[in-house]
């Protein structure tokens, strides 16, 4: 039983460390849209912006592969993390997003994948979705200062 409760941490750790790693990535993705839009004159029209290529070929079969290992271990951290990755990156929102909620499923005092999941319904354009998840993030005891302080920043844009 002790070693099935370290491994069960010794996962959770590791989901900790991917999380950290997709929120650099994010606030990068968030700091360019905001720069973007905030540089566009209110006097310019709106530009064109290309709809996305889609994923390549090694992206899909990628998000394909770790789809069906999340279907033979729907409660393992790291493939759930790694499949919400993939899923982001290729736009699959709504896919990375079923991925964090199975995540706090297996442990729910999670601030990190609550902020993840606030943004991606931030993304989808889902705020009253996206409000919880981003004030349980900011008001966690175990969340950082850069998770309450991200958190934060999306729930101004809300209100």
């Amino acid at each position: 039983m002790r070693t099935k409760a370290l491994r069960r941490a010794s996962e959770l750790a590791a989901t900790m460390s991917l999380l950290a790693g997709m929120l650099v990535a994010a606030e990068s993705v968030d700091a360019q849209t905001t720069v973007q839009a905030s540089t566009q004159s209110a006097t310019q029209a709106p530009t064109e912006i290309a709809p996305p290529a889609g994923p390549s070929e090694v992206e899909q079969k990628v998000y394909d592969d770790l789809f069906q290992q999340t279907l033979q271990k729907p409660a393992d951290p790291g493939t759930l993390v790694a499949f919400a990755e993939i899923a982001i990156q290729i736009g699959d929102l709504e896919g990375a997003i079923s991925a964090m909620d199975r995540l706090l499923l297996i442990d729910a005092d999670q601030p990190e994948v609550k902020l993840e999941l606030g943004v991606l319904y931030f993304r989808l354009g889902s705020f009253g979705a996206a409000k919880p998840y981003l004030e349980e993030a900011q008001a966690s005891k175990k969340a950082s200062e850069r998770v309450k302080e991200r958190a934060a920043a999306f729930l101004k844009e809300i209100k």
